[in-house]
């Protein structure tokens, strides 16, 4: 059986890669900060659920001391989690959303390094964006290039671009980022 961390997995491209996964038979574990949304989610996939904020180091832990208790090890790690982060542009809305959006990424990856570790066969997906390609918002041909998401998404997904690739140093194993356009995924 593979173990597999999805964060973010209570809707959207983390719901529906859980439940594609979940068909495959791997063990997934779907990591949502609301608990009541996330044992939803899993209840209905037959998926295991830990309490996951990526803002928050104390709960990132928890989730993955609950895995390791349990199954000893993590195959694969999706990064999903992520906020829009639409409204005020002030100071402390944006490093809300960009903890979420990039330094989450680090912040879950790391601690999950040494239950990675144990498999056989790592894997690391990081979900991105379109949004944070420096080619396709400065390209007028793209959809990207007038996106109603404007700057402050568009800077919090080139960062985590940037992250990822950094990532690699330490994880060469890891595929970041997969980047998709989550606006057009629906639950």
């Amino acid at each position: 059986m593979t173990i597999t961390l999805i964060t973010g997995a209570n809707k959207g491209i983390g719901f529906e890669t859980a439940r594609q996964l979940s068909a495959w038979g791997h063990v997934v574990y779907i990591g949502a900060r609301d608990v009541e949304r996330g044992e939803k989610a899993a209840a209905a996939l037959g998926a295991r659920f830990v309490q996951l904020d990526v803002t928050d180091d104390a709960s990132v832990r928890a989730a993955l001391a609950a895995i390791d208790s349990a199954e000893g090890r993590l195959d694969v790690l999706v990064n999903n989690a992520g906020v829009l982060g639409d409204g005020a542009t002030d100071g402390p809305t944006a490093l809300r959303a960009f903890d979420t959006n990039a330094v989450g990424v680090v912040r879950v990856t790391e601690a999950a390094l040494p239950l990675l570790r144990k498999s056989s066969n790592p894997i690391v997906v990081t979900v991105s964006s379109s949004a944070g390609s420096f080619w396709a918002v400065t390209n007028p041909d793209r959809p990207e290039f007038d996106l109603p998401l404007a700057r402050p998404y568009r800077h919090r997904r080139a960062a985590l671009e940037r992250l990822c690739a950094e990532h690699r140093l330490t994880a060469p194993w890891a595929l970041c980022p997969s980047t998709t356009d989550p606006a057009t995924v629906r639950q």
